[in-house]
């Protein structure tokens, strides 16, 4: 009979064999998270940290046009490729303690193991698919990361030309937003001389960059520095606030979600002695919610609310999914599922009852009820424990008690909120208010029974629904166990994790533009944010 190991099938078996992978998200509840923090800051991603590539990508592909009279997407790729390979032997060079650095890793290696006085951008750019280079992706990192960001700030066209190839292009000055990419690009280009830019587009064509020519090229294409003074300092700003799609010519669809949150930031860190903290911006957004007729808040404030609610909500169920493996894991063999799930939900319940002063028995209304509020919601979220050592027994209570006490704070703002998201289209499947809605449904059921169905409804089937979906028609498979014949089957562990909601990818802008100082403290720059 075949036998399944490690997730291949050995023979006979009439099949191909199951390639299992980490993955993320194992509940698939942190995509209401990601659409939310992509509508409050768009035109900035989590892999998009430093503001003058921006700039220097319009420049890039501007003076591609400049130099190449005809062109297609096979040069045009090419000609970015090396560029960004030689900007990153540069900084890797001359700068190397600068993070978020495009080919940085390639970059490095070419540099420890350099024999010459040449790099050869050719060899460690052009992709041929037949050998090693910095980049897999076509056209780049600009393609794979920043071209989208830019597109969405209107700064990068892409079409076909006449001869239907695609192409990259910078947008022309438009009234209707405040930055273009060719101006973005014309104040790039002011800040070279005519023989620096003669240099590097040399170095571009010929495939190769002296180790001489890296000293000079420095002080011109460092990435991590904006001059105030420099023309791309303010169009840099003007970028970041303006409104959120500067393409939008439809007024009543105009939104600032990125620049107030912006201002709302840098206002935090004035009450709190200068001191930048985006975390703390969240927890204060939370704590206002969805304001009242005497302090209203800003769709933006609700928006990052609704963020902040969805983390501790996805974070709560991931440590219930962790308890989950870890306890089956130390059972040491497969288990028959209807006895496990009993098993251990009798576990958590006995605990919870014990610190509750509940019943198994008692009504799941009551125990809601009787929460206490001594422990607030980020009080618990870093309560939660889930580290190889852990109890999984202990870490389920503490994701449990975080739902109730998610519900207890936020029940009479479930349904407006819910209609706020879907206006905002930000809502996902598996959102934190359908997930707490759901405890209206059962509230006379018991304790007991609440602890037992939500570990196998909520917990294991939706792990199998969504590892299922997300395998589609592929081999690669995300199961965390095995179901067979109602016997669950332990492969792996995955402990709970927040979502990245491109905060440090903000700060790192503010950071570029000496808003932000390196000890995380505002600087006198900050008021030119305000005077926009």
């Amino acid at each position: 009979m075949a036998v399944l190991q490690k997730g291949k099938a050995n023979y006979p078996f009439w099949g191909a064999s199951l390639n299992l992978i980490s993955g993320l998200d194992p509940l698939s509840l942190q995509t209401t998270s990601e659409a939310t923090y992509a509508t409050m800051l768009p035109g900035i991603s989590n892999l998009t940290n430093r503001l003058r590539y921006y700039g220097f990508y319009c420049w890039l592909i501007d003076f591609y046009f400049k130099k190449e009279k005809k062109g297609n997407s096979t040069e045009q790729y090419k000609f970015i490729r090396r560029a960004e390979l030689m900007v990153a032997i540069i900084m890797q060079s001359e700068k190397k303690a600068v993070q978020q650095i495009t080919g940085s890793n390639f970059a490095t290696n070419l540099i420890n193991n350099l024999k010459g006085k040449y790099f050869d951008l050719a060899e460690g750019a052009d992709n041929d698919g037949e050998k090693v280079v910095y980049w897999k992706y076509p056209s780049g990192a600009f393609g794979q990361y920043y071209y989208g960001a830019m597109s969405s700030l209107s700064l990068i066209l892409a079409a076909t030309n006449d001869d239907g190839d695609f192409i990259f292009s910078v947008s022309n000055p438009h009234p209707r937003q405040k930055v273009s990419g060719k101006e973005l690009a014309d104040a790039f280009d002011s800040a070279l001389i005519p023989e620096i830019k003669d240099l590097f587009y040399n170095n571009i064509k010929k495939g190769k960059l002296s180790v001489d020519d890296i000293p000079i090229l420095i002080d011109y294409f460092a990435i991590e520095k904006i001059n105030q003074k420099n023309p791309e300092w303010p169009l840099y700003v003007s970028m970041l606030l303006d409104k959120d799609e500067p393409g939008q010519e439809i007024e009543e669809y105009f939104t600032y979600h990125r620049k107030e949150t912006i201002n709302e930031l840098i206002q935090d860190a004035i009450e709190n002695k200068n001191e930048y903290n985006w975390k703390s911006f969240l927890k204060k957004t939370y704590k206002f919610k969805m304001g009242t007729p005497a302090s209203p808040v800003s769709d933006t404030y609700i928006g990052w609310y609704s963020y902040q609610f969805n983390e501790y909500f996805q974070f709560a169920c991931g440590s219930v999914f962790w308890a989950t493996l870890q306890y089956l894991h130390s059972l040491q063999q497969e288990q028959y599922l209807p006895q496990f799930v009993r098993k251990f939900s009798k576990l958590v319940t006995t605990e919870l009852c014990k610190s509750l002063k509940e019943s198994p028995e008692s009504k799941f209304q009551q125990v809601l009820s009787g929460i206490s509020k001594e422990q607030d919601e980020d009080t618990l979220y870093y309560s939660i424990e889930t580290s190889p050592s852990s109890n999984p027994v202990k870490a389920a209570c503490a994701g449990f008690l975080l739902l109730f006490q998610l519900y207890n704070a936020n029940k009479e703002f479930l349904h407006p909120l819910k209609e706020f998201m879907n206006r905002k289209q930000t809502i996902r499947e598996g959102n934190m208010v359908d997930g707490l809605l759901y405890f209206h449904s059962i509230q006379d059921d018991t304790f007991q029974s609440f602890i037992e169905q939500f570990i196998l409804r909520k917990i294991i089937y939706r792990h199998q629904m969504v590892a299922i979906r997300k395998m589609g028609n592929g081999t690669q498979a995300t199961h965390k166990f095995i179901i067979e014949e109602q016997y669950i089957r332990f492969i792996d562990t995955f402990p709970p994790r927040a979502t990245s909601p491109r905060m440090n990818a903000l700060f790192n802008l503010l950071s570029d533009l000496k808003i932000v100082n390196s000890d995380g403290m505002l600087s006198f720059l900050h008021k030119k944010i305000f005077s926009e």
